[in-house]
């Protein structure tokens, strides 16, 4: 090599040694104080790139862990409501299970209503006050929501709660039901007391002027006039000095305020006699008695008058006569008010009416006293089965006695086991229900679907069960019928619920996978990225302590280098 001044290629050579050691100790001290083998895109640009994928997928899975987790949360706090309102729910089901029990009365099902309604309306309340982060979640507006749980776009499990009011909660009722017609067979009879032995004489002419202290003497009583002046004072006045001894002679007197004349009436015969002086008993106009002898009785025919107003009640109308109306006219009032097909006699001085359409009788008393002028007493006579009968009921043969009230024959089907309800309508009729076909045919009598008024179904023998959806807002416990509807459809409702809570839970293991395996990807991506980044610190501190003592071993040789050229001075001396 030729011996230059100008070009001192070896101090060139050191100094580009320099420059190198000297870069590569910056980048090494970078590294170390970064911690990060890619500074810049000049360190690694395939690796930053790799390096920035990975970091944005961990930052993005931390996000999807939560966003999974807030999902978990939503779910848990559905659930919680929702298992207060299966409680609410089966605590329905109970009053209903009591409503539908016979020993309710309308009273107490009107109690087991109010607080039926009362919790109806806390299943509204808690469906409409269950929030999350200010979101309603059992009202129905929580529906198909989508929860990112991955790192990328359309990474997402969707699920939603459908509303849980009592609104919204359905549920089903399978219901048959009969309803019959009136029961021709059972009839009810109310058999009056014998009226038709009272023995009457009327006087043949008005009274006159009675004289005071005159005496007259019925059946050995003696009775003493109050005495009068005119027909109609004297006749009211004798009539109540009469009425004043009844209780003695058995004998009542009593004045048509029309004629003015005066007629005496007894169960049974009676005399009347002049008393002492006589005299009184012509005064009084009962000149047709001769004294001592027997007033002949006088038969009492549906052809008799009534003698005056009076009016009763048969099965709640009222039904009213005058004096002039014969008892016959009465009595076919009174059949008339007592169902169709009712029939009323007057017998051996007795009124019999025996009533139609399988209704009862009741009778009460609109006018003082108008009963007892038929003989009748107020009360009720029940419609009893006329003969023995028996229904077939779903292939079981329920059989009824000659006697048995309506009651009783709702009680015997009640107890029958054959799937059938019975109850009795408001007309007195009869209602089956079932929550499945009812098949009805007569008994081996052959005259049970006649009799109970269910003649409607002897042609096709089966009432097929029709399935209603209702609403649990729709439901009631106010007859044994609704109760029993409202057990089937609450039944329904909680389905609903439980089938609600079910998705919940399987959202919510879905979750918890889903959480687990971010958690793993974000790990090993994280570590991915490390690989990819991080410094080596062990590789690092060599390659500075390296780079360190080249840049050292470099100034000391460039200095020697720098000092070549100065060998050119001693060929010049």
């Amino acid at each position: 090599m030729a011996l230059s001044v100008n070009t001192n290629i070896t101090s060139l050579g050191v100094q580009k040694n320099l420059n190198k050691a000297s870069d590569a100790l910056s980048t090494s001290m970078n590294r170390l104080s970064s911690g990060l083998k890619i500074n810049s895109a000049k360190d690694d640009a395939a690796g930053m790139q790799i390096a920035n994928r990975l970091g944005n997928q961990v930052k993005g899975l931390n996000v999807a862990i939560a966003n999974a987790n807030n999902g978990v949360s939503i779910a848990q706090t559905a659930e919680g409501a929702m298992q207060e309102s299966t409680n609410t729910l089966q605590r329905l089901r109970e009053l209903a299970l009591q409503a539908a029990n016979g020993d309710k009365s309308d009273a107490d099902r009107v109690s087991l209503q109010q607080e039926f309604t009362a919790k109806v309306g806390e299943l509204t309340r808690t469906a409409n006050t269950t929030t999350f982060g200010g979101r309603n979640l059992l009202d129905g507006s929580f529906s198909n929501v989508a929860f990112q749980i991955g790192a990328d776009a359309n990474q997402t499990i969707s699920f939603g709660m459908t509303d849980i009011s009592a609104t919204g909660l359905k549920g089903t009722y399978s219901e048959a039901s009969v309803d019959g017609t009136a029961m021709s067979g059972l009839s009810a009879t109310a058999v009056g007391s014998n009226i038709g032995g009272m023995k009457a004489t009327t006087s043949a002419t008005p009274p006159g002027d009675v004289t005071a202290a005159g005496k007259i003497s019925i059946n050995g009583t003696e009775i003493t006039l109050t005495g009068a002046t005119g027909a109609a004072a004297s006749g009211v006045a004798t009539a109540a000095d009469i009425n004043k001894v009844s209780g003695t002679t058995g004998v009542t007197a009593s004045v048509d305020a029309a004629t003015g004349k005066m007629t005496l009436t007894s169960k049974s015969d009676f005399t009347i006699e002049d008393g002492t002086p006589p005299g009184a008993l012509a005064e009084t106009g009962l000149i047709a008695a001769p004294a001592a002898t027997p007033v002949k009785a006088v038969a009492v025919t549906d052809a008799t008058l009534m003698g005056s107003d009076g009016g009763v009640s048969v099965n709640g109308t009222e039904v009213k006569w005058g004096a002039a109306d014969s008892i016959k006219t009465v009595i076919d009032k009174l059949a008339a008010e007592a169902g169709t097909g009712a029939t009323a006699s007057f017998k051996d001085g007795r009124v019999t009416l025996t009533s139609g359409d399988g209704k009862d009788i009741k009778l009460a008393n609109t006018a003082s006293g108008s009963l007892s002028q038929l003989g009748l007493s107020a009360g009720t006579s029940q419609a009893k089965l006329t003969a023995d009968t028996s229904i077939e009921l779903n292939g079981v043969e329920v059989k009824f006695k000659k006697g048995d009230t309506s009651d009783a024959i709702v009680a015997s089907i009640n107890s029958a086991s054959t799937g059938v309800t019975a109850s009795k309508n408001a007309d007195g009729t009869l209602k089956l229900f079932a929550d499945k076909d009812i098949t009805v045919k007569d008994g081996s009598a052959g005259t049970g679907l006649a009799a109970l008024g269910l003649k409607d179904v002897s042609t096709a023998g089966t009432k097929s069960a029709t399935t209603m959806e209702t609403t649990v807002a729709d439901l009631s416990v106010l007859s044994a019928a609704s109760a029993q509807q409202a057990i089937q459809a609450l039944d329904g409702a909680m389905q609903q619920i439980d089938s609600q809570r079910s998705q919940l839970g399987a959202v919510q293991n879905r979750f918890a996978s889903t959480v687990s395996n971010l958690q793993s990807i974000a790990q090993n991506s994280a570590a991915a990225k490390g690989r990819v980044e991080d410094a080596d610190f062990a590789a690092e501190t060599a390659e500075l302590t390296k780079q360190q003592t080249l840049q050292q071993a470099s100034t000391a040789i460039l200095s020697q280098a720098n000092q070549l050229p100065s060998s050119v001075l001693k060929l010049l001396q």
